[in-house]
């Protein structure tokens, strides 16, 4: 992994555009901030996860909007992409992006100008491109998914992250590491025991084992049977522990959607506060027939409907 950190490094200050390849949880988020943060570029980040952008209003959301260009666009506004002027947009779980999406975010690249939904004038937008996806990018390429042309100006350098199980010689500085943000040092014990593990949630799942075990210690030590303790609690072993004991998988399906109501539909945050990767994640969704998308979708309308009412 150092070797992968010293290479972001060097390229940072390049302006090429970058992407990530690798499971979720495997730090392509925190790699993407390092680069921009040593970059320096004068912009902000703007963070664009694809999968819990509505299709329906994701190029609304992508290049912005004039007002009264469509039924819900009662002000002008700007979009994510057009936020990242000057700065970098990174554009996590690229193979989610919507293939109606691609063909403009394309010509936005190209040109280096934007058009709003409803405008005619064009904007210079100057931005640097991170994009992070799964290794199954490739399938939904060949499954005509997502656009060749759009992925060879998104990969100007192409970087893969490996699992944390096939690196585990990293296990002990990553989690000393946490354990220091925390205020507890894992003893070499615990160490041993993290390194045992297989950790499939990767580096986001090694995090939040040594927030959990932190929280448990009650002291600045972390010990082997707390970090034990600590992956029992873990809620990646919580989806699934229901089912395990015959309870009616009404019950998981509920606590799922309360998480999704609780982040707001947003992937990563649900996948964050369960404690799972967000390929774990997908897997209870699809399983349960649950779509974020489609949820979001749903609630926007209802609260569009109920803010109508009241309006009249």
């Amino acid at each position: 992994m150092q070797e992968t950190l010293a290479l972001a490094r060097r390229l940072a200050p390049s302006g090429l555009s970058i992407l990530l390849v690798g499971e979720t949880g495997t730090g392509k988020e925190l790699l993407a901030q390092e680069i921009h943060r040593v970059s320096a570029r004068p912009g902000p980040l703007v963070d664009v996860n694809c999968a819990a952008l509505p299709r329906e209003m994701v190029e609304a959301l992508l290049f912005g909007h004039r007002r009264g260009s469509f039924t819900s666009a009662s002000s002008d506004a700007i979009g994510l992409v057009e936020s990242a002027h000057r700065g970098t947009l990174f554009l996590d779980e690229l193979q989610s992006l919507a293939p109606e999406a691609q063909p403009k975010l394309l010509r936005v690249l190209e040109s280096g100008e934007i058009r709003r939904i409803g405008e005619t004038r064009k904007r210079v937008v100057r931005l640097r491109t991170i994009a992070a996806a799964q290794p199954s990018l490739g399938r939904v390429i060949g499954a005509g998914g997502f656009r060749e042309d759009l992925l060879q100006r998104l990969a100007g350098v192409v970087i893969h992250l490996p699992a944390l199980h096939e690196r585990r010689d990293d296990i002990p500085s990553l989690a000393r590491h946490f354990g220091l943000m925390c205020g507890a040092r894992p003893t070499d014990a615990a160490i041993d025991v993290l390194v045992d593990h297989e950790w499939p949630g990767n580096v986001r799942e090694l995090r939040s084992a040594i927030e959990r075990a932190a929280c448990l210690a009650g002291s600045e030590t972390i010990s082997a049977d707390t970090i034990r303790r600590a992956l029992r609690l873990g809620t990646a072993q919580l989806v699934m522990l229901p089912r395990e004991r015959g309870t009616e998988s009404s019950t998981v399906k509920t606590r799922l959607l309360r998480v999704i109501a609780e982040h707001n539909w947003n992937a990563a945050a649900i996948a964050q506060a369960l404690g799972v990767g967000r390929t774990t994640l997908f897997k209870e969704l699809k399983e349960y027939g649950i779509s974020l998308r489609e949820l979001r979708t749903d609630t926007e309308q209802r609260v569009e409907h109920l803010s109508r009412q009241r309006a009249d």
